[in-house]
């Protein structure tokens, strides 16, 4: 799995890559449809909370376990990690991200030793097993991007973004919660979780590989809980977050997460923008 879906998963749609750049062009938003599940009203007042936690938080901190499964072969691969974001919504946002462990498709695990941060428009990659140290230029000089900004960042994830742009992007219904063995203990919580269905409208960039993302959220904090990514391919990609904790602060651990580690020796492959 691309580094870049494991980060887009761990905070929930995940999903295209390394992008950059503007958008693509993207046509008049068309009227939603209505939805099968809640009036209209109920999904405007969720982006509306949303929004407003965005431009309020200080930070996130989560377990995630990432499920890949491709639709040719049906055959899955897991990984296991932890993430870190501190800032509101905006280019000052840092990510963290730490693998801790891949499962193959013939269910053997093995320990990962990779962590990921993203800071101010580039994002690195530390591979402590290979000694490796990757900088990725996501943003142009003087160009800066929220990695999780909807048709503009790498990473779109429309929650916590503003409610229009959401909307130009995507559109958006209530959904059940996601029904697959991996999603199993999400049963219990029903009543405390609430999902949405984000289909990207045509035109834009993430319609070209994604059919839907269904986003689960906790109704009363808004804390992401689980995400499912459907790909126009029949690919499904799938993570859960355990022990969300939002803006409760960042202890020494998370924060340590977000500092690189020492490279001393390491090789560095420097990826800036052509």
């Amino acid at each position: 799995m691309k580094a870049t879906v494991m980060l887009t998963l761990l905070i929930a749609a995940l999903l295209v890559g390394c992008q950059s750049g503007a958008p693509a062009p993207v046509p008049a938003p068309a009227p939603l449809p209505p939805p099968a599940l809640a009036p209209t009203s109920a999904i405007d007042a969720l982006l509306d909370r949303m929004e407003a936690q965005g431009k309020s938080m200080k930070d996130f901190v989560a377990s995630a376990t990432v499920e890949k499964t491709e639709a040719l072969t049906d055959e899955k691969e897991i990984r296991r990690g932890r993430i870190v974001v501190e800032g509101p919504v905006g280019p000052s946002r840092r990510i963290a991200v730490v693998i801790d462990e891949y499962i193959d498709a013939t269910g053997r695990g093995s320990p990962d030793s990779r962590r990921f941060i993203f800071s101010r428009g580039w994002l690195d990659e530390f591979d402590a097993t290979r000694k490796q140290w990757i900088h990725r230029q996501l943003a142009r000089d003087g160009e800066l991007v929220d990695p999780l900004r909807v048709g503009e960042g790498p990473f779109p994830l429309p929650l916590g973004q503003p409610k229009a742009d959401v909307l130009r992007e995507f559109i958006v219904t209530p959904a059940p919660l996601p029904d697959a063995p991996f999603f199993k203990t999400l049963a219990p919580r029903a009543t405390e979780l609430v999902a949405i269905s984000m289909a990207p409208r045509a035109g834009t960039a993430m319609a070209r590989d994604t059919e839907t993302v269904i986003a689960v959220v906790d109704r009363q904090t808004l804390a992401p809980v689980a995400v499912e990514v459907r790909a126009v391919n029949g690919d499904r990609t799938r993570a859960l977050f355990r022990g969300g904790r939002l803006d409760a602060g960042l202890d020494e651990e998370a924060r340590a997460l977000l500092a690189p580690p020492s490279t001393d020796g390491w090789a560095r492959d420097d990826r800036p923008l052509k």
